[in-house]
């Protein structure tokens, strides 16, 4: 059986959404101080490591530039904005920068307040 390592880097970013149609109270505007963690993993360390702390910190950082102190429903490709939209999002920026044939972004958690949280992730 093959060996996986992997890490975490988590960082956060504050906006705001409404969730038109909703049942609920969230049909409202009304904002969060969002919490993300990355995951990625690889079979394999280059100099002892899965991937850089600072270059997954920079990658997430990139996307919470487009995302902090934002309205998230002025954001096109998050329709509708909820948690789970928001993971995939950053789950494919993420790829886009990170991965390269030996790391695997494993999995996206975005926490909207505490103890609600939801995760992205594709199969290998």
């Amino acid at each position: 059986m093959a060996a996986t390592y992997s890490i975490t880097v988590s960082g956060g970013f504050s906006a705001a959404h409404r969730l038109p149609g909703h049942p609920g109270p969230c049909a409202a505007m009304h904002g969060h101080n969002f919490e993300v963690t990355a995951e990625l993993c690889a079979e394999t360390l280059r100099d002892g490591m899965v991937a850089d702390f600072m270059d997954v910190r920079a990658a997430l950082d990139a996307c919470f530039a487009r995302l902090d102190h934002a309205c998230l429903n002025d954001v096109p490709e998050l329709s509708p904005p909820t948690a789970e939209v928001v993971a995939a999002w950053i789950y494919g920026r993420l790829r886009e920068r990170l991965e390269d044939g030996r790391v695997r972004v494993a999995r996206v958690t975005v926490v909207e307040s505490k103890g609600l949280a939801a995760s992205y992730a594709e199969t290998p």
